[in-house]
């Protein structure tokens, strides 16, 4: 911020982006004369890039606000806040980590800090860059500095407790600015955990004025009659169900989607299947449900629909695939009838030659049969234990995002449909419908808008005249942001459109609109994971430069991060893994991967006690090889001509 420029400045760090939507992130600092800025967070996510793309993700450039190995923080973050655990909010995160970059303090609800923990044990982040997590709850105050507050709210969204933050500033005493920023939201019933409640809300604004919102606008375009109650999808996914009863049926999920996982769990049951869960990305909503119903959750235990003095074990409704071998015990033990088998795919899922279970499933030869009827083998192509055909229900009711699966979403479909598979879409009617938005709609935008001018403590403002509540699309293309602005119009109200790197700039009752960047002349951080030890894990982070179509602008850091095994009875094996690591290791640094494969081997069998991290600047990988091309060894570890994906 510069000198003169006092008062409260919100910046869209990412989030509003021209044509995909991801990577929320948003900048709000706060300086009087005389004191030192302060600074916070809300939400650092991840934007998943079109499959074309090398990249696994891509992330806003957060350099200058966190101290890393390349210096010290330009404008330095004093703490974070996280909205909910979804990967567009929280994704970049680790990868701040595994780059070794000094993370402040985050605030986020329960549920949140125990997915952010897991993912950075996931990625092996070693203890000194896991940030401190503290959780907070509804109407919690969170002092940043005695001018400087926020204020977590609970909200609607398909996950557990997702939160929304009001952050007020003064200046010399006085009330300076007071904002809302939602996350992603909605105004409905939840499986499981807090959700919104109207009154809670209403209670909580009635002495806090604000200046303005930033409201998603995700699916502001779309209309309430293409929502429906939790019971009724539950209905209406049964009956489909009931409508094949001799399939087996296969249900691909997003990985965090705990509220649409759970709405097929409690169809399974009610129609008499045995789940199996294959998709390893669903193992944490999995746990937390059993560990809900275990606890005898009496809210979690109606939506299951348990009745009061019912036995209920969750472990015999649902089981964990983690291994191939779990998987035959499940196809032998169960007949096509009793199967629900959940799986990945739900995105049409393919990155450097990697496909989700469901693409590779698509993409079996045709099955044929004998003249008894029996199938003759599984194909020639596709997932090595699961087949298509005629006795087959696909469940694609989990929406496609048209920025992400749209142009693929149809042929996996007509794939499936050649196989003999049955496709289950989520439909457009009250009676089809068994996944609704997790985003605010139309109706539920406006009456957002509504509760605020007509609750919040400066309401008889907005409603005299005097001032005007000012509302800022955020999570959206421009497309989207666009919309909201036409849904939200009132007189009482003024909206700006904002894109990434513009500003807004309160001071004293005083707002600017700050232009940032153009789209072409923002850039990006592209990661690349890899997984070299061998434990499924992904291990080796390369981070990038890119412009706004993805394209590399320069290399910025590899981090090696590799974790070993100290049980001496995985001694043999983990040394077959390393070694296999090495080999990888060969291979990628045709690909300009900053490591030195004689280093890496050194530190791996150095030091079997825990995790290894290493991590090379330009210079010190020029050395290396300069070094590594005199080594009488230099045949022995020889750069592969192969490249990986083709490229």
């Amino acid at each position: 911020m510069a000198k003169e420029e006092y008062g409260t400045i919100v910046e869209l760090v990412g989030g509003n982006n021209e044509h995909r939507i991801g990577a929320n992130s948003l900048l709000i600092e706060h300086r009087q004369k005389g004191e030192k800025t302060k600074r916070i967070m809300i939400d650092t996510g991840a934007m998943l890039p079109p499959k074309w793309v090398d990249y696994d993700a891509v992330v806003p450039d957060l350099s200058k606000y966190f101290d890393s190995p390349h210096g010290k923080a330009q404008e330095p973050v004093d703490a974070m806040f996280i909205t909910h655990c979804h990967e567009d909010h929280i994704g970049a995160l680790v990868y701040l980590a595994a780059a070794k970059y000094k993370l402040p303090k985050i605030y986020t609800g329960d549920y949140t800090k125990k997915f952010i923990l897991s993912q950075m044990d996931k990625y092996n982040i070693l203890p000194e860059y896991i940030p401190e997590i503290e959780t907070v709850r509804h109407g919690q105050k969170i002092e940043i500095a005695d001018d400087f507050q926020v204020y977590p709210f609970n909200v609607s969204h398909p996950t557990k407790d997702p939160l929304g933050f009001y952050v007020q500033t003064q200046i010399d005493g006085k009330f300076n600015a007071g904002y809302d920023f939602f996350g992603d939201y909605n105004l409905r019933e939840v499986f499981f955990g807090e959700g919104f409640d109207e009154q809670e809300f209403i209670d909580f604004h009635s002495d806090k004025p604000l200046t303005g919102v930033f409201m998603d606008s995700t699916s502001v375009s779309m209309s309430e009659d293409k929502v429906v109650s939790l019971d009724k999808a539950i209905d209406n996914k049964k009956r489909k169900y009931q409508q094949h009863p001799e399939d087996q049926i296969f249900f691909p999920v997003i990985a965090r989607s705990l509220q649409h996982l759970a709405i097929g769990l409690v169809a399974a049951k009610e129609t008499g299947r045995t789940v199996l869960v294959a998709s390893p990305g669903l193992r944490q909503s999995v746990s937390l449900l059993k560990a809900g119903l275990k606890n005898n959750d009496p809210e979690l235990r109606k939506r299951f629909r348990v009745k009061e003095g019912e036995e209920f074990d969750f472990d015999e409704l649902v089981k964990i695939a983690r291994n191939s071998a779990d998987i035959e015990d499940y196809l032998n033990k169960y007949d096509y009838s009793q199967r629900l088998i959940v799986i990945s795919g739900a995105l049409d899922e393919e990155k450097n030659g990697q496909k989700s279970r469901l693409r590779l499933m698509s993409e079996q030869n045709k099955v044929s049969y004998d003249a008894k009827g029996k199938m003759k083998g599984k194909g020639l192509s596709g997932d090595p234990q699961f087949t298509i055909d005629s006795r087959t229900t696909v469940d694609r009711s989990q929406r496609p995002i048209s920025g992400i699966n749209g142009p693929d979403y149809p042929v996996t479909n007509a794939r499936l449909r050649a196989l003999g598979a049955y496709v289950m879409e989520n439909g457009d009617t009250e009676d089809e419908i068994s996944q609704n938005t997790g985003h605010a709609v139309a109706q539920e935008t406006q009456k957002m808008r509504d509760l605020l001018l007509n609750f919040s403590a400066n309401h008889e403002d907005f409603l005299s005249g005097r001032s005007k509540l000012y509302i800022i699309g955020i999570h959206g293309d421009t497309e989207q942001i666009q919309t909201l602005s036409k849904v939200v119009q009132s007189p009482y109200v003024e909206t700006i459109e904002c894109k990434n790197t513009d500003k807004i700039h309160i001071n004293q009752g005083k707002l600017e609109k700050i232009e940032g960047l153009p789209f072409a002349d923002q850039t990006w951080v592209g990661v690349q994971k890899y997984a070299l030890s061998g434990h499924g894990a992904d291990d080796v982070f390369i981070f990038d430069l890119v412009d706004k179509n993805f394209m590399k602008l320069s290399h910025l850091q590899t981090v090696i991060n590799i974790q070993t095994n100290a049980n001496p009875h995985a001694k043999k094996e983990n040394n077959f893994h390393l070694s296999r690591a090495i080999a990888e290791a060969e291979k990628f640094e045709e690909e300009g991967m900053s490591m030195s494969n004689i280093a890496i081997r050194n530190q791996i069998h150095g030091d079997r006690r825990g995790r290894i991290t290493e991590d090379y600047s330009y210079s010190q990988i020029k050395a290396l090889r300069e070094e590594k091309s005199k080594s009488p060894h230099k045949k022995k570890f020889a750069r592969s001509r192969k490249s990986r994906g083709g490229r």
